[in-house]
This record gives C-alpha cells, sequence and structure tokens, in this order.
C-alpha cells in the first residue's frame, strides 16, 4: 500500500480510521488523501454525524406505528 490511496481505499479503511485501529503509515496516507480531496472529507465528516447521531439514539425508547412494525418483523 504505497503511494497516495484513492478514494475507495479510504471508504474500505474508515471505520478502522474512525477507531483509531490503522497502524501510523496507513493513518497518515489516509490523513494526506483527506488533506487533498474534499469530497473524501465531506464524507467522513457525514459518516461521522451519522455515528454520532446512531449512539444518541440508540438508548432511547421510540414508538413506531403497529403497521410498520408488522411489515419490519416480516423481513
Amino acid at each position: 500500500m504505497k503511494g497516495m490511496l484513492k478514494c475507495k481505499e479510504c471508504f474500505d479503511l474508515l471505520l478502522d480510521y474512525l477507531e483509531d485501529n490503522l497502524d501510523a503509515e496507513t493513518r497518515r496516507r489516509l490523513d494526506d488523501h483527506f488533506a487533498a480531496c474534499p469530497p473524501c472529507v465531506n464524507f467522513l465528516e457525514s459518516y461521522q454525524s451519522c455515528a454520532e447521531m446512531a449512539q444518541q439514539l440508540r438508548d432511547q425508547f421510540v414508538e413506531i406505528p403497529q403497521e410498520l412494525e408488522g411489515r419490519l418483523k416480516t423481513f
């Protein structure tokens, strides 16, 4: 994994990046890519926001309509 990372490679490593599960070299290469790729930074920020919202909602009780609950249980 030498040289500049492609966007697809960054997406594949994103969860490990956010959970700080990468070696220093790979993390540096991702940081370099993010510094040069605004679309990837936007994706990273959106991903982080979604993860944070999901974490906040995880413990909240939300009632859903019975019809929707029934439809979800059929999958």
